[in-house]
């Protein structure tokens, strides 16, 4: 009975190990373009960004105009093993299309570092009505 015991005490540990295999560390690695709410947190590429980031407009000079840009700032943090810089965009648009863009960043930083990012959208618009933001890859 000994052999059974022992072969069942194996099984055991090997369904164990494989459903903590199986789990991994849940966090979001992709580069993929991933659809967010104002202010919510999320997960994209390795980085989190806290609840409670936000979109503000910046009233600048344009000439003899003046123009309301949009700004997002907040607090991100490196969930990646290595040091790295957080470089994306935030794309706010309506009906699939896009009304602003803004592009982020954030210095380098070390394994669960958080600090603040910055998006000015120097060169767009406030958007008014949009009904999506897209965090995706930093694009030229």
């Amino acid at each position: 009975m000994r052999p059974l015991r022992g072969a069942r005490t194996a099984l055991v540990v090997l369904a164990c190990l494989g459903a903590l295999a199986a789990c991994g560390d849940d966090v979001n690695t992709s580069t993929d373009p991933v659809e967010v709410e104002l202010g919510e947190a999320f997960e994209w590429n390795s980085f989190a960004v806290d609840d409670g980031w936000e979109l503000n407009g910046v009233k600048r000079s344009a000439g003899s105009d003046e123009v309301t840009t949009p700004e997002v700032k907040g607090t991100i943090t490196n969930l990646s093993d290595e040091e790295r810089a957080a470089i994306f965009e935030m794309v706010f648009s309506a009906d699939g299309e896009p009304l602003a863009t803004v592009n982020c960043a954030a210095a380098k930083m070390t394994t669960d570092q958080s600090q603040q990012f910055l998006c000015p959208g120097l060169s767009a618009t406030m958007p008014e009505d949009y009904d999506a933001v897209v965090v995706q890859e930093f694009t030229r």
